[in-house]
């Protein structure tokens, strides 16, 4: 059995294995396999958008001889997907704006309130915004170290309820400010927003919104700096 990294093996670990879990972008159907293999599931939707990857994941799945329990589906994110059975769908791998459009287009994830895994690889603040401003819960997040990289992975579940936020929550998520990896991850998101609005700062071309919008980046970095501060003095 091939082994996952970091970070799917933390995708993995959030999936419930109630029913059918899809993998979505399944590529050669690594995370598919060893969800099969590991016992955590008895049947996984392995799609993807392209015909190469799926067929890598099919020559993957026979190799493993799992053919009766993993189905491969050519479909454009959920599209082609059908609903009946699945508790847990893994969206891994992509940025959170592509993850947050896949999610809009399956109405059925908030009916059937599917247990979402969510690995955003940038855009991480926009598929958070998207799920608090939907009625989703973030019922956990935690980061991970895969390579040289830390990613963070949500796990998120339709709750149809109202959700106050603002943008440090946007930025910082359900992050645990005393968990050493996580400190990480937020140290580097904090940064770079301090970075980015230092850049625009130094535009030839300032506006007052550019310089309005600079103020705010700067701002929020050094709030969650401020945060991860106080919980190390903790």
């Amino acid at each position: 059995m091939t082994s996952l990294d970091n970070r799917l093996s933390l995708c993995a670990k959030f999936v419930s294995g109630k029913g059918v879990a899809v993998d979505v972008g399944t590529d050669h159907a690594y995370l598919a396999v060893h969800l099969i293999l590991c016992g955590k599931c008895r049947h996984v939707i392995a799609c993807d958008l392209r015909e190469g990857p799926l067929q890598s994941a099919k020559k993957h799945i026979q190799s493993e001889g799992l053919e009766d329990k993993i189905q491969t589906i050519l479909s454009n994110g959920l599209d082609n997907i059908p609903p009946n059975g699945v508790t847990d769908i893994i969206i891994a791998g992509m940025g959170g704006e592509l993850i947050a459009k896949i999610i809009s287009r399956a109405e059925w994830i908030r009916k059937n309130k599917i247990n979402l895994i969510l690995q955003p690889m940038t855009k991480e603040s926009d598929l958070r915004k998207y799920l608090y401003e939907n009625g989703f819960r973030i019922k956990c997040e935690k980061a991970v170290r895969s390579e040289q990289f830390i990613y963070s992975v949500i796990n998120a579940e339709y709750s149809n309820a109202d959700v106050n936020f603002d943008d440090f929550e946007l930025y910082s998520g359900r992050l645990d400010f005393n968990n050493d990896l996580d400190r990480e991850y937020l140290n580097i998101r904090a940064n770079r927003l301090i970075t980015a609005g230092e850049n625009m700062l130094k535009s030839e071309k300032k506006t007052h919104d550019i310089i309005a919008a600079a103020d705010e980046k700067i701002t929020l970095g050094m709030k969650i700096l401020k945060k991860l501060n106080e919980e190390r003095k903790d």
